[in-house]
């Protein structure tokens, strides 16, 4: 029998009336909906929504997605050994937001002791419910506008859209550029729903974009049109394929 290495936070998504909506992590406001009545139907206050939504007023709109639950909080990270970029750096004229090299509890991000492993494992039964619960959660976003920087429902970079999703599902992790995020996962050479994708040369040379899989050939991500479904058939997309990849957490088994 497998034991889970994570201890997933498994949200619910359900499409129900205002009344019920405190099972919803992400709630689309309808017409008649106002922000108190939203508050109370599911249990906090309006000063939260404004917060976890980054509201200025409580002006909202048919159809906004709004966070009614409080988001996850990250630990107190463990350092762990992680490889260095060797992407050639370019002149840029667009770029995501980047920070210093993610550092996540040690049983979030398995790496082997000294390198990272070039071909990452099966999923464990927890890898299973992360990738179940994140790709659930990714597409009720599809439609949220791109943000340069952004990693909240009120717009996604690439990078930024891919912490959001994996946060919610349960996973601890700092906000990392695309560049850092492909350094922090192994290859796959079939991938499942749920893994990774990675492109390079789109805005800048070297790795410089990235989305999730979704089966069909299709993946998810925060591109210049907002959250959207892609192809990786398209010629643009084709022209710029990196590799599948899976973040070691979810691959190990104990």
């Amino acid at each position: 029998m497998l034991k889970r290495v994570l201890l997933v936070t498994v949200l619910i998504f359900s499409f129900v009336s205002t009344a019920a909506a405190s099972t919803n992590t992400l709630y689309e406001v309808k017409k008649g909906d106002t922000l108190s009545k939203i508050a109370k139907a599911n249990k906090v206050s309006v000063k939260e929504l404004q917060t976890w939504n980054k509201l200025i007023k409580d002006n909202i709109y048919v159809k906004q997605k709004l966070v009614v639950l409080k988001p996850a909080t990250a630990k107190t990270p463990t350092k762990v050994t992680t490889p260095v970029a060797t992407t050639k750096p370019a002149t840029q004229t667009k770029t995501e937001k980047v920070v210093q090299p993610v550092q996540v509890k040690a049983e979030q991000f398995i790496t082997s002791p000294e390198t990272v492993e070039p071909e990452a494992r099966a999923l464990s039964a927890s890898g299973q419910a992360v990738y179940s619960t994140l790709v659930d959660f990714a597409k009720l976003l599809e439609g949220t506008p791109y943000l340069y920087a952004g990693n909240t429902i009120a717009g996604f970079d690439c990078s930024g859209f891919i912490h959001f999703v994996h946060m919610q599902a349960g996973l601890n992790m700092t906000r990392q550029s695309s560049e850092g995020y492909f350094t922090q996962s192994a290859t796959i050479s079939n991938p499942v729903v749920g893994d990774l994708v990675f492109f390079e040369n789109t805005y800048k040379e070297g790795i410089s974009h990235m989305g999730i899989y979704i089966g069909d050939d299709q993946f998810i991500h925060a591109g210049s049109k907002g959250v959207e479904i892609a192809s990786l058939n398209s010629v643009y997309w084709k022209e710029h394929f990196v590799s599948f990849k899976r973040f070691h957490a979810v691959s190990v088994e104990k």
